[in-house]
């Protein structure tokens, strides 16, 4: 995270501020750069956000009012901003989203899992690329990097309101679907699987088509986290078992 001072406050380049978070313009690093945007309403002082990015995040849209803007990635990395959050808020925020895919990270949301694990019905789901380390291998970690952020981008355009997705590992991720049934469950993590394989991932003129295997279990019965985990990790080493690029619940 890239981070500058202006006064008694850090500044941050707009690229690097998480969506939906209101920020005031500061400055704009490049002069030419700052007449063109000037002319379609951004120059210091102005109040926008990033409400959204492709899955390729090398797009995003900023809203400014009721306007919206396209801009390049590379142009808001141009635009100083300042948080209109409090410097804890922001830090708090980093530490709760993985900063490549947007998804919860581990750390924050193992303590959320545990207080909604009470509260059955719901799904829980363990998904991991299939042969993600032959496409680190073939490509390089910045086309690795370019596949989870856009499986991530894929997976959190499937959620509901009251779901939530977390980047658990490296190339792992964790769903969890509340007030759900394991089988409605299994019927949303077949629909995130269909979306990722009819997904292809352009990297240096080349199409890449990624797949996941899934491992869904759910509750009741409650289960402490740590067992929970042991049991959809067997579901999910069975749909790596027959084949990959499957759905396999515990229920099987």
């Amino acid at each position: 995270m890239s981070i500058r001072k202006c006064g008694k406050f850090p500044l941050y380049p707009l690229s690097e501020i998480p969506l939906e978070e209101p920020v005031e313009v500061i400055c704009i690093s490049d002069f030419d750069l700052s007449l063109r945007l000037k002319s379609i309403g951004i120059q210091e002082g102005t109040i926008l956000e990033v409400i959204h990015q492709d899955l390729s995040g090398e797009r995003m849209v900023v809203k400014i009012d009721e306007s919206r803007i396209a801009l390049e990635r590379g142009i808001l990395k141009q635009i100083l901003v300042r948080p209109l959050k409090s410097s804890y808020e922001i830090l708090r925020d980093f530490a709760r989203f993985d900063q490549l895919t947007g998804l919860l990270t581990r750390q924050f949301a193992e303590n959320l899992l545990k207080r909604e694990l009470t509260n059955p019905p719901y799904c829980f789901v363990l998904a991991d690329i299939d042969n993600f380390k032959k496409i680190n291998d073939t490509f390089g970690h910045q086309a690795g990097d370019q596949v989870l952020k856009e499986i991530a981008q894929i997976i959190k355009n499937c959620l509901r309101k009251t779901d939530f997705a977390i980047r658990w590992g490296g190339e792992e991720f964790v769903l969890f679907f509340k007030n759900t049934t394991i089988d409605l469950g299994k019927l949303i993590t077949e629909r995130i699987r269909r979306k990722i394989f009819d997904h292809i991932i352009y990297w240096q003129d080349q199409g890449l088509r990624v797949t996941l295997s899934f491992g869904v279990c759910g509750a009741p019965p409650i289960r402490p986290l740590e067992k929970l985990i042991e049991i959809t990790d067997k579901a999910l080493y069975q749909a790596k078992r027959l084949g990959k690029n499957l759905v396999f619940s515990c229920k099987e």
